[in-house]
């Protein structure tokens, strides 16, 4: 598809695409293809709302094939070995990858005392 294609389809579109104000890629460290709609500047600032988690969620699958993490339920703790653990902050040694990518708390260990 080429660029002017992409830009008319996107225009066109009376699906989700209507909501798109820009798409801007690099490849290499060269800009391969940068289009705006509705009136948006390449260098206008925006909200991307859910985007970077799927950005995220990307970074992590590279991550995990280039070995640099060795799964999703490895703890976020462990990145960060000079980070010094507050007093109260227990549920931080609980944190996982996973939870990071699926917006999700650990669930908090309950005791009991027989």
């Amino acid at each position: 598809m080429t660029k002017e294609q992409l830009h008319k389809y996107v225009s066109e579109s009376t699906r989700n695409e209507s909501n798109i104000c820009q798409i801007y890629a690099i490849k290499e460290g060269l800009d391969v293809y940068d289009d705006c709609w509705h009136g948006f500047k390449t260098l206008n600032a925006m909200n991307v709302n859910s985007v970077t988690k799927g950005i995220m969620a990307l970074l992590v699958g590279i991550a995990l094939d280039k070995g640099f993490i060795k799964n999703v339920d490895q703890k976020v703790i462990d990145f960060f070995l000079d980070y010094i653990v507050k007093r109260g902050e227990k549920t931080i040694y609980e944190v996982t990858i996973r939870h990071l990518l699926t917006m999700t708390a650990p669930k908090k260990i309950s005791l009991s005392f027989s």
